[in-house]
């Protein structure tokens, strides 16, 4: 049962962007990839210090520091539907990261632990896991404001 829930976490999220326009996933994939990479040094981090493991969350059996599902799946199209309803108005972007981010670390992740996805060895308090996650979220909007910035098309005059 653990295996399909964590192949659906991998799977229905890259599902639901077909419900966005083409023009939207393409705009806001370079950031969620950005975010990909910044989440993945971040597991590395947390696996080389010890702040935290990620055990049950293994779909391949050598994803054993980063899940793979999470990171590479919900997590990346969550950012991507996160732009879509909220770039362009940073103080709803940063309120919506703050729900989001509480919600997850105080909601949605001790019933992961109580459904063995996720480890509950941890030595990092949570409220720093979700001040860290806040802190990536403002590092990516300033990201895609550079992005939006960098390809902007110019106009034409006519």
């Amino acid at each position: 049962m653990k295996q399909i829930f964590l192949w659906l976490l991998l799977i229905l999220p890259w599902v639901s962007l077909s419900f966005l326009k083409m023009d939207t996933v393409r705009r806001y994939m370079p950031v969620a990839l950005f975010m990909t990479v910044i989440h993945t040094l971040a597991y590395q981090a947390a696996y080389h210090y010890g702040w935290w493991k990620e055990a049950g969350s293994s779909l391949f059996g050598w994803d054993k520091v980063i899940p793979i599902p999470w990171v590479y799946g919900a997590y990346l199209v969550i950012v991507i539907w996160i732009f879509h309803f909220t770039f362009g108005k940073f103080w709803m972007y940063l309120i919506v990261n703050i729900i989001l981010d509480g919600l997850f670390m105080y909601l949605i992740y001790p019933i992961w632990q109580r459904m063995g996805i996720v480890s509950s060895e941890s030595t990092l308090p949570t409220i720093a896991i979700v001040a860290m996650m806040v802190g990536f979220a403002f590092i990516i909007y300033l990201y895609q404001l550079w992005q939006d910035e960098v390809f902007k098309q110019p106009k034409h005059n006519s």
